[in-house]
């Protein structure tokens, strides 16, 4: 994946978040980007994960609704792949496990997977997670 297109992904998946808080909060576009200090036609430009729209904006937004931004590593959420699933037996509740924990536990417990029954959505994470925490290398 392209970092053009890697931007874009959390460009937009911000600025649905943030559409999303301003719905939930009963604010119209004018009124958060007055708050916020920024034009509407800005505001909409967050909205829509525009690339080009600076941080700063993004900040802007974010201190306007009272949020704080969290960095937290990519997840990958268990059931969308079986296999995964099941090697959380002792993670009861666990809805999400961190990537590279994902692919920790493929490799530390590759005897017990189906690689046969292995869905493609899931040979496609694994490989992802491979390429890119593994330097393309399942170590089994």
């Amino acid at each position: 994946m392209s970092k053009t297109s890697i931007s874009m992904r959390y460009t937009q998946q911000f600025g649905e978040a943030l559409r999303a808080e301003r719905k939930r909060q009963g604010l119209t576009q004018a009124q958060l980007a007055l708050r916020a200090g920024l034009s509407r036609q800005k505001l909409i430009q967050l909205e829509q994960g525009k690339p080009g729209v600076a941080l700063a904006a993004y900040a802007a937004g974010l201190h306007a609704l009272d949020l704080a931004l969290t960095i937290k590593p990519a997840e990958v959420r268990l059931d969308e792949y079986p296999q995964l699933k099941r090697l959380t037996w002792n993670r009861p509740g666990a809805v999400t496990l961190a990537e590279r924990d994902a692919l920790a536990l493929y490799e530390r417990h590759w005897d017990a997977i189906d690689a046969d029954g292995m869905t493609t959505h899931e040979r496609t994470l694994l490989q992802r997670l491979i390429d890119k925490y593994g330097q393309g290398i399942l170590h089994v």
